[in-house]
């Protein structure tokens, strides 16, 4: 009996010493100084690389943000002074995800009628920002949470309303960025009726295809090019 007994434990500690030895090993070895002073241990490879990735998104994505319009005001006086960058009259909400947005603008002249707003949308966006023209119509909405969801899946910057939107919840879900004149609950018509790639008059400015607008929470600006600062 003791000489198993004996066996049993012998086989244990040989047990608990190849765990011990293949959890230390998942650890990167500490170095030990020409001084006889133990180092901190190398980095991990992986981690490395983690760390790279992470910080270059984080790059990316700080590249990627939209010009703030206040700066753009301030870098660009000549171009306020000779017309070439306007100031929309703030007459609009803010909508969506997206607080702030910029891109080259396609046009859009409707009516109480959202049919060909559902084509723009239901295309690629690559980037662009859809501006309608309702009409500043307050007796109907002439977007929905349907057509949001179209634009952030299509890859569309942003929507600027002249008219009203509904489903307003959902919109704020989406990540575009939206600004109407206000919210109403009632539907629009679907007969199609409608001008696109058209020059349009909206909150005091003419806007027309191919320019660029920028918008955040001091208000939106339109540039007949892309700005810098």
């Amino acid at each position: 009996i003791i000489i198993f007994t004996r066996k049993k434990k012998k086989e244990e500690d040989d047990n608990l010493t190849t765990a011990g030895t293949i959890a230390t090993s998942a650890y990167p070895p500490s170095r030990t100084s020409e001084h006889g002073h133990t180092a901190p241990p190398l980095p991990h490879p992986a981690t490395d690389e983690a760390s790279r990735a992470i910080n270059q998104g984080l790059k990316t994505n700080m590249a990627a943000l939209p010009l703030a319009t206040a700066e753009l005001c301030d870098s660009n006086a000549d171009l306020i002074m000779n017309g070439d960058l306007r100031a929309l009259q703030p007459v609009f909400r803010i909508y969506g995800r997206r607080q702030i947005f910029a891109g080259p603008v396609v046009t859009l002249r409707i009516f109480e009628d959202n049919v060909l707003l559902r084509e723009f949308l239901e295309g690629k966006g690559h980037g662009r920002v859809l501006v309608v023209d309702g009409g500043g119509s307050m007796r109907c909405a002439i977007m929905g949470g349907n057509l949001a969801q179209l634009a952030q899946n299509n890859g569309w910057a942003g929507i600027v309303i002249n008219g009203c939107i509904r489903d307003v919840d959902e919109i704020n879900e989406c990540d575009v960025g939206v600004r109407a004149l206000n919210s109403h609950p009632m539907k629009s018509n679907k007969k199609g009726v409608g001008e696109k790639h058209v020059p349009v008059t909206i909150a005091g400015t003419r806007i027309t295809d191919g320019e660029w607008l920028y918008a955040d929470s001091d208000g939106i600006l339109l540039s007949r090019s892309e700005l810098t600062v």
